[in-house]
């Protein structure tokens, strides 16, 4: 089965080199918080996703998420060399069953699988940017095990309401192997999640 062409292809990550105007805002940002938090903020300094004690959620994803486009767009290869760090830690310590980072939960629930969406959304990012071999393996790891789980304990919380940014990865990885336990992890996913089209079709304000 083949999905349906898009209407538009997004480039390629380096295809297009800032200038001007938006490479100086870049720049400014690389210089700022965005390219320093890492050096200060002990949730991502200390995160455990790296190892640490501090934040294992959602923090070190999302700034990985935006950062590593930003070091590869304007070719700041002090942050590359840092982001690769990063990364390289996080893969290698992609746990046995395809868990990616810590396993964070409440007391009396299962760990939450929202912060699988944003890590394997950050994964692919990373992959289109460096070109890192080892990231379809991992993304593969982390579905299969994303599959089985949701077998045994459907969707919740911030997963069920944001299921769908799974599906950034799952049509990625798809798109490259055209395996169809793909296309059912993503029906799935949709029967498990919130129906937001139903929702705003019955809003109740």
């Amino acid at each position: 089965m083949k999905l349906k062409e898009p209407a538009f292809q997004p480039f390629p990550l380096a295809a297009i080199t800032p200038r001007g105007w938006l490479a100086r805002q870049l720049r400014i940002q690389a210089d700022g918080l965005s390219g320093h938090l890492d050096e200060f903020w002990p949730d991502i300094h200390d995160s455990a996703w790296i190892g640490g004690q501090a934040e294992g959620w959602e923090r070190m994803p999302y700034w990985l998420d935006g950062v590593i486009p930003l070091a590869w767009l304007i070719g700041d290869e002090a942050l590359k060399n840092r982001i690769n760090a990063y990364l390289d830690y996080i893969i290698k310590h992609q746990h046995e069953d395809g868990w990616l980072g810590p396993r964070i939960a409440d007391r009396n629930e299962a760990a939450d699988l929202w912060s699988q969406a944003l890590a394997l959304k950050m994964l692919v990012v990373y992959h289109d940017a460096s070109g890192d071999n080892r990231v379809p393996a991992c993304v593969a790891k982390s579905l299969r095990m994303l599959d089985r789980h949701i077998d045994a304990q459907p969707l919740n919380r911030w997963g069920q309401f944001r299921w769908f940014e799974f599906l950034i990865s799952i049509w990625w990885l798809y798109e490259r192997c055209g395996e169809s336990w793909l296309l059912d992890l993503a029906t799935k996913l949709q029967a498990q999640g919130f129906s937001w089209q139903t929702f705003f079709r019955h809003w109740p304000l």
